[in-house]
């Protein structure tokens, strides 16, 4: 039904019942690769701070101080000293989220700042990439993740680097946008120099097991690449065969990340 993608109801359902019950891509590991990096995730209108403590380990907390609630990184990443602050009473807390520091509560009876750390929230790592579950028991993430376990190996994943980040501002349902992605019956019509390229009834889906789907299509010779001029743009990705240095792929893991 039309409602599923314009209703506020179904959205915040959507919110509850899936974002904040699935893992969740937050971003890569190697964007915050010094003790002290950050970056921040909004999901399902919760604040997160994913942060690199001062023995390397990456770690996810709630953007919230436990002392009145004050939202403690603004910014979309940065770069803290040895301590996250509140700016409101400046409550501050260590990069493991310990509560290092509570002006003025040294005269209240049975206080103890070991009683107050950030909520953390669990953080996963797969391929370089960096998973996060709001559930209060959240699925255990080695078991949704094994149908991927080894899959991508071959590509390097976490070897990558950013070079460039592009934004989009889509004014679409986020069901829509995941399943554009995930067909192509659209694109003789939609991307006709892309179906020059990638003929859209080649290859395979090669994978379609818990929440991710996937596969790939074969470039059509004599190209090169899927891009426009059909030659090949960059050094080859990972340690692919020849046969499948011909191939473009697209996965999706459910429900935001495309791949």
């Amino acid at each position: 039904p039309g409602r599923y993608y314009t209703s506020p109801e179904v959205f915040a359902e959507e919110a509850e019942r899936i974002f904040r019950r699935r893992w969740v891509c937050v971003g890569r590991a190697a964007a915050i690769p010094e003790p002290g990096d950050y970056l921040v995730a909004e999901i399902a209108g919760e604040s997160l701070i994913v942060v690199r403590d001062t023995a390397g380990m990456v770690r996810a907390f709630y953007n919230v101080c436990r002392h009145r609630g004050t939202r403690l990184c603004e910014g979309p990443s940065g770069h803290l000293p040895s301590t996250i602050q509140c700016p409101y009473h400046a409550w501050t807390y260590g990069l493991d989220g310990r509560l290092v520091g509570a002006p003025h509560v040294n005269e209240v009876a049975g206080f103890s700042k070991a009683d107050y750390p950030l909520h953390a929230a669990p953080l996963e790592s797969w391929e370089g990439f960096l998973f996060t579950n709001l559930a209060p028991g959240p699925e255990p993430f080695a078991q949704v993740f094994g149908p991927l376990q080894g899959r991508f190996a071959r590509f390097n994943l976490p070897t990558l680097a950013t070079v460039r980040r592009i934004e989009y501002d889509v004014r679409a349902n986020w069901k829509l946008v995941l399943q554009n992605y995930s067909e192509c019956l659209h694109c003789p019509t939609i991307h006709p120099e892309l179906s020059d390229k990638l003929p859209y009834t080649s290859g395979a889906n090669d994978l379609v097991e818990g929440p991710f789907l996937g596969g790939y299509m074969e470039i059509k010779p004599p190209n090169a690449s899927a891009t426009l001029s059909g030659r090949a743009c960059a050094l080859p990705l990972g340690d692919l065969p020849a046969d499948e240095r011909r191939r473009a792929y697209y996965y999706t893991i459910f429900p935001t990340m495309m791949l």
